[in-house]
């Protein structure tokens, strides 16, 4: 694990109707580099929360108006709010109360009057939690990413590319599919080699991902084998897309005369959609159509 991030960036809300508690815990935890506020009410408190992002919360029991079991139980029911740690802070030591703490979503529970050094190190516990929390999910995400992202072109893989067409036919939606060959691949190979056909490769789908339209689902399925998913735009724009991207790549200093392309437009209605076993079998056997012929693109 990376360490914990800095004290600094952490932002604590010491939350007591006695203010001398408040002052006092702010005290001992700002000589720890923490970000403290206070508030004496609930409701300061949720003014508080929604304009900082608060890392830890510290909570007396005993409060006007809204105590600390029923504000801990409304932050824990906000999404925006449930995830904070919330430690009770409070001189309330009966069984019954520090039961009640845990039940409500509290995370700690210290009594009052509290050892300074106790104080300090349970919130210091709470925060490095907080810390590896974040830090497993942003692993998660990374790996999330990648399990749908093709390695070479950094466009979305062919697992991500059938689960959203899956998606759109489930909700019945009408969508073009682009689909993109480069023509006479393993020529370019023999040509110019495994490293420079990669590159190859790589500047073809950043000018993909830059002409295409923005709500595009990018796709390299395989090899030389793209595909894009649109919404369901005109034929005439479909065929200007076509002629936007031949254009481009024909006048981009790498590219042109070095790569061809086959395009199939394919539009796929909102009800009665064929199967994705269907669609890849159309898509094959016109892009053979295409081969055996002098034309490049078709629109089907």
């Amino acid at each position: 694990m990376q360490s914990m991030k800095t004290n600094n960036n952490f932002n604590l809300l010491i939350i007591d109707d006695e203010e001398i508690n408040t002052e006092l815990a702010s005290l001992y935890l700002q000589e720890e580099g923490y970000k403290i506020f206070t508030a004496l009410d609930a409701e300061n408190a949720l003014k508080i929360i929604s304009r900082h992002q608060i890392s830890l919360i510290l909570l007396d029991i005993n409060m006007p108006k809204v105590d600390g079991f029923r504000l801990c139980t409304m932050l824990k029911e906000e999404q925006h709010t449930q995830d904070i740690p919330v430690i009770f802070l409070t001189a309330q030591n009966d069984i019954r109360f520090i039961t009640k703490a845990f039940e409500v979503g509290g995370a700690d529970y210290i009594t009052k009057p509290f050892n300074t050094l106790e104080l300090k190190a349970r919130v210091k516990v709470q925060l490095q939690n907080i810390a590896y929390l974040q830090e497993i999910k942003a692993k998660q995400s990374k790996l999330a990413q990648l399990s749908i992202t093709d390695p070479l072109s950094k466009l979305y893989n062919g697992l991500y590319f059938d689960a959203q067409i899956k998606t759109l036919q489930k909700e019945q939606k009408a969508f073009w599919i682009f689909y993109i060959k480069i023509n006479n691949f393993d020529k370019i190979n023999k040509l110019y080699g495994f490293h420079n056909t990669n590159k190859l490769v790589r500047i073809f789908s950043k000018l993909l991902t830059k002409t295409l339209f923005k709500n595009a689902i990018v796709s390299r399925l395989f090899s030389a084998h793209f595909a894009v998913i649109t919404k369901a735009y005109s034929k005439e724009d479909m065929q200007k897309l076509y002629k936007i991207l031949l254009d481009t790549i024909k006048k981009d200093p790498t590219l042109k005369g070095s790569i061809e392309f086959s395009a199939l437009l394919i539009h796929i209605p909102d009800k009665s959609a064929p199967s994705l076993s269907i669609i890849y079998k159309k898509i094959q056997t016109n892009l053979t159509l295409l081969e055996n012929s002098n034309n490049k693109m078709m629109m089907l």
